[in-house]
Order: C-alpha cells, then sequence, then structure tokens
C-alpha cells in the first residue's frame, strides 16, 4: 500500500475572491483591482466572469515578505 505524502494534504488548493483576498491582507478590493490592471500584485485566475485568487500563493507572497513587479514571491 502506497503511504500518502502529508504535506500534499495541506497544500490543497483553496481559492478565493477580491473581498476573501481583501481580509486576508487587509488590501483594499479597489486596489487589488488597479494592480491587476497595471499588471502587478497577487496572481489571479479568470474563471468564467470571475477573477479568484489562489489564497494558499497569496498566503506564500505575504510570508517572503517581498514581491517583485508581477506579484510572485521572490
Amino acid at each position: 500500500m502506497k503511504k500518502s505524502n502529508p504535506e500534499s494534504r495541506c497544500t490543497a488548493k483553496r481559492y478565493g475572491n477580491e473581498s476573501d483576498v481583501e481580509q486576508l491582507t487587509g488590501i483594499p478590493r479597489r486596489t487589488l483591482q488597479k494592480h491587476r490592471l497595471l499588471g502587478k500584485g497577487f496572481p489571479f485566475y479568470r474563471v468564467g466572469g470571475r477573477i479568484m485568487y489562489d489564497l494558499n500563493e497569496v498566503e506564500e507572497i505575504i510570508r517572503a515578505g517581498r514581491v517583485n513587479g508581477g506579484g510572485r514571491a521572490a
């Protein structure tokens, strides 16, 4: 029987919208929108007509404490 990797359970994708990221980071929704238009800020996904963020990625960027122009943890 194959053992499961305990880390894989912790890295399950969690997606949230602008309101969720605003609550997590304290960055206003309007600022998140401006950052998207300028091509900076947190990475995001377009799902249908909705903008979604991978909350694990957002938390990783916050933990890194440093963001480059593309919003990726440096």
